[in-house]
């Protein structure tokens, strides 16, 4: 049987402070770090982390959605409410539903 977290439902491209932050300190992703969001997933889907080289380093679970993270991308946590009308955490992927590869 396949592990449903092994089929990822989109990537994520972070900058280098975002990857450093999540390979390096144990970091979770916030939004400020995300540079680009592809394909179509839901709030909770596996995701591919990506540098902007499209190095597949991490996986993790999604806070937002695809339409969401594309609207708060490279934006600071305080502006998440403000963008959306609302805000479920302050991560895009918190570092509890992560897994550096």
């Amino acid at each position: 049987m396949d592990c449903p977290c092994a089929a990822r439902a989109g990537t994520l491209t972070v900058d280098a402070g975002a990857r450093e932050a999540i390979v390096g300190g144990k970091r979770s992703l916030l939004p400020s770090g995300v540079r680009h969001v592809d394909g179509d997933f839901g709030r909770g889907d596996p995701v591919d982390l990506a540098d902007a080289h499209g190095a597949v380093f991490a996986r993790g679970l999604s806070a937002y959605d695809a339409n969401e993270l594309r609207r708060i991308a490279g934006r600071h946590t305080a502006d998440i409410e403000a963008v959306l009308g609302y805000r479920y955490l302050d991560e895009a992927v918190h570092r509890d539903d992560l897994a550096v590869l």
